[in-house]
């Protein structure tokens, strides 16, 4: 495990590594490049740090958290994030204007969910 940390600790962008997407119990990734290209954007927009809680997962780690069985983590094309300084609502709106196609809204825990998905649009709250 410690040589993976190591090979998935590698600049993808000017602001995230890939290690921030590798599933927490086995360090595999995958990461779609419009997922990586639309968390850039929004980094920039905002001027702060993304940190994306959840990215990549594979099939043991998503059923361990309650992820959906069908989630789009499985295939790289979902991240959780959160940021700070910033209510959950603005960070939501400025995510509906970079378009992601799936955002899902947790108040509760304080992340959004974001994602690539290739189908229509969906929106959600817990």
């Amino acid at each position: 495990m410690q040589m993976l940390n190591k090979i998935n600790n590698v600049v993808i962008s000017p602001h995230f590594n890939l290690s921030e997407f590798a599933c927490p119990c086995c360090k595999k990734v995958m990461l779609h490049p419009l997922l990586l290209e639309k968390l850039e954007e929004l980094r920039k927009i905002l001027e702060r740090p993304v940190y994306v809680t959840s990215g990549y997962r594979c099939s043991g780690y998503n059923r361990k958290v309650g992820g959906v069985p069908n989630s789009y983590h499985l295939i790289g094309l979902a991240a959780d994030i959160k940021v700070g300084d910033i209510s959950l609502i603005e960070l939501l709106e400025i995510c509906e204007n970079i378009d992601f196609n799936g955002i899902g809204f947790y108040e509760k825990k304080n992340f959004l969910h974001l994602d690539v998905r290739p189908t229509k649009r969906s929106r959600w709250r817990e």
